[in-house]
């Protein structure tokens, strides 16, 4: 939640013109871990390595950041998570679980078997829509193209102005502008409010919350979202 809430801040930056494309993703990556730690009925050891395995990730992530640095602080930096590894790979093994990959891996982090975390395009479909809808994968593509693809992130908020100034024959300048449609806009991001109203969902279901409030708010995200997007509104599962 405080990951979610640090996402409001880049709507005040100087560039909040396009930030809503880069919440959007962040909110829908985001919700998907909760999402998948708190599935109903894996068991306690599968969620034990559910989790651990978004900690080991976040340990690689650590020795990541300190890059190639061979400085005696950077060395430090890169031991610290390499030995909290280390410590969850040796209780793992202790406890049964079949361990993958190596510590000494420059980039791809070890994990409790059988298989690794997923990744966000993977959980995308679910989370969304069950039975792995395209849609899901489509509104995190949507963003992530302005994440990844810098020209088409660009060119989505740029539009031709009209009556630009003449240009002499031997000039080739285009003539554009920044321009926000909220229509575009909530139609392109809104896998963010349906990814974090589906991980609430299920999260309250994990810890026996009530549910009703939650519903409620529901469907004042999805007037609003329809409202917006210029479509009829109509009741809201």
């Amino acid at each position: 939640m405080d990951h979610l809430d640090s996402l409001g801040l880049p709507f005040t930056s100087p560039s909040g013109l396009t930030a809503s494309h880069t919440v959007a993703r962040s909110a829908l990556d985001i919700a998907t871990k909760p999402w998948f730690q708190t599935e109903p009925d894996i068991g306690t050891r599968e969620r034990v390595r559910r989790h651990m395995n978004y900690r080991l990730q976040s340990l690689k992530e650590q020795e990541l950041t300190v890059g190639d640095d061979s400085t005696p602080a950077a060395e430090g930096a890169r031991r610290h998570p390499r030995e909290r590894t280390a410590k969850i790979l040796h209780a793992a093994r202790h406890h049964g679980f079949s361990v993958k990959g190596k510590i000494a891996d420059k980039v791809r982090p070890c994990y409790l078997g059988p298989c690794p975390v997923p990744s966000t395009t993977e959980l995308a479909g679910d989370i969304i829509a069950p039975g792995r809808s395209a849609l899901g994968v489509l509104l995190w593509r949507a963003t992530s193209a302005v994440v990844h693809g810098q020209t088409h992130g660009l060119t989505m908020f740029y539009a031709e102005v009209s009556g630009a100034p003449e240009t002499g024959p031997d000039d080739h300048f285009v003539y554009r502008q920044m321009q926000f449609s909220p229509q575009e806009a909530a139609f392109r991001c809104a896998g963010a409010p349906l990814a974090t109203l589906s991980m609430l969902r299920r999260l309250y279901g994990h810890f026996g919350r009530p549910t009703a409030g939650l519903e409620s708010v529901g469907q004042d995200v999805a007037r609003t979202w329809l409202h917006i997007a210029g479509l009829p509104h109509a009741p809201v599962a």
